[in-house]
């Protein structure tokens, strides 16, 4: 039964630690199929996102990256409403209904480094990368910037603390591996239901705790340093996090970007790799799960054991899952023209072509979403100084035009900040 080894580990999980007295804190409950010490983060996601059926056979998968459905492997799950999608190809409906087959944003787990640019109909809405409002449609969308500070020495995988946005943006891997080593030390550390404060944050852990937190795995002289979540000479990173099941089998290489599996084709035209799908070849296909779901899971399941009348275990039935999913105010980037409009493994449309077209055979969304609104009112914290500001490939932009976008703009952000 798809539901038998998580009901199992609930049980084992809800057994480590009792509410009562507020002290709940323990190891976690281990991988079976991973490194000694390695938490079973699918499993606590089940917990809080629980899945749909798997076909009999398992997640559909193709033959080699950009290639054809195996035999066998030719079924897809059946929608069930109140869960979430097993086989999981593609980000393109992160923030709309679960039907669809997408999971939670960053920006509706309320990730409070996210520093996402606003939905203003730009190339990149609701992404990490802030193109500016006039940006032509043939942006490179990995080509704008991001709200984040390198260390001086050029690290890659280092930002350093600024006056102006803190440490700015960095990878949920990084806060997960945080919150994961202070709750397996807190016996000895802290009591981490002291960690919440439900009248401001709900069932999320508030920022000020995870800063904290973060620095203290991973803090050196007012800067954060980690390394990617993958193996390292044989051994798990500080941030290693098995369901991003990067380059699995070598299939994509150097054209892999990230967790996202591009052709040849689409590297070369250097489109941005989250427009590509997730592992979909191979006895993986269909399970990378995003390291947000799984931080917005486990914050979850420590706030259920502390705050159990209060926090359903379930992220739908949470305060942290309220409203969620409406099309008109989701959080759902617009997508980018695909090879194939109907098809969940596709890969981008070369050459490169931003928005969608969103007609009706095309289950990937374009500019439609926006309807007639020139700013979707998707609450969540956004940074609107960068979007604001002219491109440096297109014309100019009017003084007085900038000056109307950042005035609208800080009204957005004002207003939808708080609403949660």
């Amino acid at each position: 039964m798809i539901f038998s080894r998580s009901l199992a580990l609930v049980t084992a999980l809800l057994s480590l630690a009792s509410p009562v007295n507020s002290q709940v804190c323990g190891i976690l409950p281990e991988s079976t199929t991973g490194f000694t010490g390695e938490p079973d983060w699918q499993a606590i996601i089940e917990i809080a996102f629980p899945p749909w059926a798997k076909p009999a056979n398992g997640c559909p998968r193709l033959n080699e990256v950009g290639g054809e459905l195996l035999e066998g492997y030719k079924e897809f799950p059946i929608a069930e409403e109140g869960k979430f999608n097993p086989c999981y190809y593609t980000k393109a409906f992160a923030g709309l209904d679960p039907l669809l087959g997408g999971y939670p944003s960053p920006i509706d787990t309320h990730y409070p480094y996210e520093f996402a640019a606003p939905f203003m109909r730009q190339p990149g809405d609701g992404s990490t990368h802030h193109c500016p409002l006039d940006s032509p449609t043939s942006t490179p969308i990995q080509s704008c910037p991001q709200v984040k500070h390198g260390c001086d020495n050029g690290a890659k995988d280092c930002v350093k603390f600024s006056d102006d946005h803190g440490y700015g943006h960095f990878p949920p891997f990084v806060v997960l591996a945080a919150v994961k080593n202070a709750y397996n030390e807190c016996a000895v550390d802290s009591d981490v239901c002291e960690w919440f404060d439900y009248d401001t944050n709900g069932c999320n852990i508030p920022k000020s705790t995870l800063d904290k937190l973060v620095y203290k795995s991973f803090g050196v002289n007012n800067t954060i340093q980690f390394q990617p979540p993958v193996i390292i000479d044989g051994l798990p990173s500080n941030t290693f996090y098995r369901q991003e099941y990067i380059n699995q089998d070598n299939v994509c290489a150097e054209n892999c970007r990230g967790p996202h599996y591009c052709s040849l084709d689409v590297a070369t035209e250097d489109v941005w790799g989250d427009f590509c799908p997730y592992v979909h070849t191979g006895e993986k296909a269909g399970m990378y799960r995003h390291p947000h779901i799984a931080l917005a899971a486990f914050e979850l399941w420590i706030a259920n054991l502390c705050m159990p009348e209060k926090c359903s275990s379930t992220w739908l039935d949470s305060p942290n899952g309220k409203n969620y999913g409406a099309s008109k105010t989701s959080t759902s980037i617009t997508w980018c023209e695909m090879e194939n409009n109907e098809d969940l493994m596709s890969q981008p449309a070369v050459p490169y072509q931003w928005p969608n077209s969103g007609t009706e055979k095309s289950i990937f969304p374009g500019l439609e979403l926006y309807e007639d609104m020139a700013v979707k009112p998707a609450a969540g914290s956004y940074v609107m100084e960068y979007v604001a500001l002219k491109s440096v490939t297109s014309g100019a932009t009017s003084g007085v035009a900038i000056g109307l976008a950042t005035s609208g703009i800080m009204m957005v952000s004002t207003v939808l900040s708080f609403i949660w």
